[in-house]
């Protein structure tokens, strides 16, 4: 009697748990924290990037990062129920983050054919670039706009930036040094190992100043390129939602004139 009892005992606990589990995957499938299909599915976003000037900038000590970028995210972001994330990494490593994970979304790539294959793009560019060159003081007359006329000289190139067609075109037959980062370049020809560094002039123009270099570096005119930065996800389907997701906010931010405010406040330029 005894066992026949123990037998009923646990045939009832059981049932019971089966109807817990039942109920819990009932709750959870009409839960409204599960987001519709095709929506996003973290509430928390890893947003990956290096330092632009007046686009992504980390801020001293445990302070919240600024740049138009960080106003933009936030704006399209955070009323959707995300929570962005901000992480600072050298350009080649925050490029590899939202290629092979785990980041969401990158800041400010240029688009070309090539990243095309490896992550997929915003379709609006948030911020425009003039690609300038920078020689010593008194040197600025070293470039005039014919690329030939540089094929002698030493020209330092940031490792992972693009400069647009027309440099690469010209890279071939150029001798072109690859220099870790901005910082690396200016120091280079400061000490007479450059003759020019090719940049973006809205990045350059505060490094040079944070390195006392301003009475020493010139700009050169005119720019041989003018590009356009977006944000950009994995190329794959994960990236597809948070695309959507940004695509839909820049155009609302747009339409609505918030975007060309935000731009207009950090001194940014925007495309057409």
């Amino acid at each position: 009697m005894d066992a026949f009892r123990r037998h009923l005992l646990r045939h009832a606990a059981l049932g019971a748990m089966t109807v817990g589990m039942t109920g819990a995957v009932r709750a959870q499938a009409s839960s409204p924290d599960v987001p519709a299909k095709g929506r996003p599915r973290t509430s928390q976003v890893v947003v990956a990037g290096t330092t632009f000037a007046r686009l992504f900038e980390p801020a001293p000590g445990e302070g919240k990062p600024g740049g138009l970028a960080v106003d933009l995210l936030d704006a399209i972001l955070i009323p959707a129920g995300h929570q962005p994330r901000y992480e600072f990494f050298p350009w080649l490593r925050a490029q590899a983050m939202i290629e092979h994970g785990p980041a969401q979304i990158l800041v400010g790539p240029y688009r070309t054919p090539e990243r095309e294959r490896q992550m997929r793009f915003s379709r609006q560019a948030f911020y425009e670039d003039a690609l300038v060159f920078y020689a010593r003081r008194r040197e600025e007359g070293l470039w005039w706009g014919d690329f030939q006329a540089l094929v002698p000289l030493r020209i330092g190139a940031v490792q992972g930036w693009v400069y647009g067609d027309r440099f690469e075109q010209a890279r071939r037959g150029l001798n072109v040094t690859a220099v870790r980062d901005l910082n690396t370049a200016l120091r280079m020809l400061q000490l007479n190992r450059l003759d020019l560094i090719a940049a973006n002039q809205r990045n350059s123009e505060p490094v040079i100043q944070d390195l006392g270099m301003s009475d020493q570096v010139a700009l050169c005119t005119p720019p041989f390129a003018q590009l356009r930065g977006h944000f950009a996800f994995r190329r794959d389907a994960a990236g597809e939602p948070w695309s959507a997701l940004i695509d839909a906010g820049m155009q609302r931010l747009r339409a609505s004139g918030e975007l060309q405010q935000m731009a207009a406040r950090r001194g940014v330029a925007l495309p057409d």
